[in-house]
């Protein structure tokens, strides 16, 4: 089958196959590559548990540092391929091809150039980070390891966005799911086979994000998709301009949930090892559940971005309300969370009890709230979807950048670990808020623009087809 007769093909599929199962069909593959991802971050707090309190908190001091790549690569990941989803919408097969290899371009450079200066200054960063004393000589064996694999995971991110949105989330999820895989593999083998210890742990991490890279480039040249090739690399400050806008709110909710999690492992500093250790074994747990959320969201966003071009409106906002009532009906694993905490943590340290109990306060604080995800997460991929960036961009911020940030600042001055616990609950009852007062409106435009045939809201510099930069 040829190019256009493929493309032609998936045109059909995305604008015209019934809706809710697209959207499932664009989800599953999505919610197993993010989860075999969450599963590989807790097999290295698993593998690294076995070494002590300290080692565990020590992955836990990098992670924000790994949240930051994937916020970079999320970026431009997502502004190419919101952008390319439009393109693709309205059969402009050309431009999203330099939109495409635009987007990959800048990422590599701007991450490697960020990764020299990390390796360059690596010991003040462990610092900024939160890192304890006792935590310090670990948290730099492992910093160096994930600086280096840092140009390979954002190219990576960015390029499972651009073969999702194509409609090719299968691709996306062998590319992600292989590397991970593997790390989960050479976790135990090069941390006590090869007898590397907690340095193991990290090159294990490396290694799976080289790999996820080349085989999610390797998928980008099959049959049917948009071929990323340098020759259509042209810069542009204006394309840059296209790509950063749509992919901006991605790099603030990402960046403000990394910026969070250095503030919250500064916060529990003063109360020792354990607390840390228990935010990292927690925070490992809710966001492999929030994966299911956002797998969801990533699938959506696809059908959203497609028939948006096509415009398609009804589609889109019928797409969201499916997503919201899907994310409604996984209640059960926070259930089984909630009923079970002391035995959940254990599994990670058995052998402190400290951690294990005031783990079990924060997963029943934090998954009694988990429910009200599906709003702000689905409302955010739809906004970003549409090219509604400043709306995408406040919603995308609220959860943890408007409200966790100052609350993490002011609630524990006044009871210590226990307002420390309460944080994230508080953040995501104004968050969920703050998202249904934007996306009443926005909703609303979606139903006017379908009923009167005309676009009801557009990116600058894309209505009619026109692209600028390109």
């Amino acid at each position: 089958m040829s190019f256009e007769s493929e493309q032609v093909t998936k045109y059909r599929e995305m604008v015209e196959s019934p809706l809710e199962s697209l959207i499932i069909r664009m989800s599953i593959p999505s919610i197993i590559s993010l989860l075999i991802t969450s599963v590989y971050n807790l097999a290295d707090t698993y593998f690294v548990g076995r070494l002590g309190t300290s080692a565990t908190g020590a992955v836990g001091i990098v992670y924000p540092l790994m949240t930051l790549i994937m916020a970079l690569g999320l970026m431009f990941g997502k502004g190419t391929g919101t952008l390319m989803g439009r393109q693709l919408g309205r059969r402009e097969n050309d431009a999203a091809q330099r939109t495409a290899v635009q987007g990959l371009v800048y990422v590599s450079v701007l991450v490697s150039t960020l990764m020299v200066l990390g390796l360059l200054f690596i010991q003040p960063l462990v610092r900024l980070l939160g890192a304890t004393e006792s935590m310090r000589d670990y948290t730099v064996v492992y910093a160096r390891y994930i600086l280096i694999a840092m140009p390979f995971k954002a190219a990576a991110t960015a390029l499972s966005c651009i073969l999702r949105f194509q409609g090719f989330s299968k691709r996306s999820m062998y590319g992600l799911g292989s590397g991970a895989v593997l790390n989960i593999f050479l976790d135990p083998l090069l941390m006590f086979g090869f007898g590397m210890g907690f340095a193991g742990a990290g090159a294990a991490t490396m290694i799976g994000e080289i790999v996820s890279f080349f085989v999610l480039l390797w998928q980008c040249t099959r049959e049917g998709c948009i071929q990323i090739r340098l020759r259509n690399f042209a810069f542009s400050w204006s394309g840059m301009r296209d790509i950063f806008s749509g992919g901006f709110s991605s790099l603030l909710k990402n960046g403000l949930s990394s910026l969070a999690s250095v503030l919250l492992n500064r916060a529990a500093r003063p109360y020792g090892d354990a607390v840390i250790a228990a935010f990292i074994i927690v925070n490992r747990l809710v966001h492999m559940c929030q994966q299911i959320y956002f797998g969801i969201g990533e699938g959506y966003q696809t059908v959203c971005s497609y028939n948006y071009g096509a415009k398609q409106y009804r589609r889109v906002k019928e797409g969201f309300w499916f997503c919201v009532k899907l994310g409604a009906a996984l209640l059960v694993v926070i259930v089984i969370a909630f009923l079970f905490p002391e035995q959940i943590i254990g599994l990670f340290r058995k052998d402190d009890p400290e951690v294990i109990l005031i783990g079990s306060w924060i997963l029943r604080a934090q998954m009694a709230t988990l429910s009200l995800l599906p709003v702000c997460s689905t409302g955010f991929v739809m906004l970003q979807g549409i090219g509604k960036n400043r709306d995408a961009t406040i919603i995308g911020s609220g959860r943890q950048g408007l409200f966790l940030l100052p609350l993490i600042m002011i609630l524990p001055r006044f009871l210590g670990v226990a307002c420390l616990i309460a944080v994230q609950p508080c953040s995501d009852v104004l968050s969920t808020l703050l998202g249904i007062a934007i996306l009443r409106p926005n909703l609303r435009k979606l139903e006017t623009g379908d009923e009167n045939g005309a676009e009801p809201f557009q990116a600058a510099g894309q209505r009619h087809g026109t692209n600028s930069g390109q």
